[in-house]
């Protein structure tokens, strides 16, 4: 069996089923969202100190949280668990090479 990344799997990503563009980008952004509220609520910050050390409003916080975040940058979006005391990795490997099974967290 083929390892598939989760980005580029159809029976994973929804923005790929329905045939959009950049479909891997809002997958990547969907999953640093998901881990992004569970930081926050892993740390019992309300949304107002979270927003504080995330350098962004309440608003725009919630929204994002709320699934609204196609205009905000995966390079900010990947600033926000750093603010939050998390690392985040990125590893490049060869194309069809073998993967150790799912994912980092």
């Amino acid at each position: 069996m083929t390892w598939i990344p989760p980005a580029k799997d159809p029976t994973r990503n929804v923005w790929l089923q329905l045939g959009l563009p950049d479909a891997e980008e809002h997958y990547l952004k969907a999953e640093l969202v998901l881990r992004l509220d569970r930081s926050i609520t892993a740390l019992g910050l309300t949304q107002r100190a979270a927003a504080r050390r995330l350098a962004t409003s309440p608003p725009e916080l919630s929204k994002i949280l709320r699934g609204k975040f196609s205009e905000v940058s995966l390079e900010r979006l990947m600033r926000f668990p750093t603010a939050l005391g998390h690392r985040i990795e990125i590893k490049i490997g060869r194309a069809g090479g073998r993967h150790g099974g799912g994912r980092t967290s």
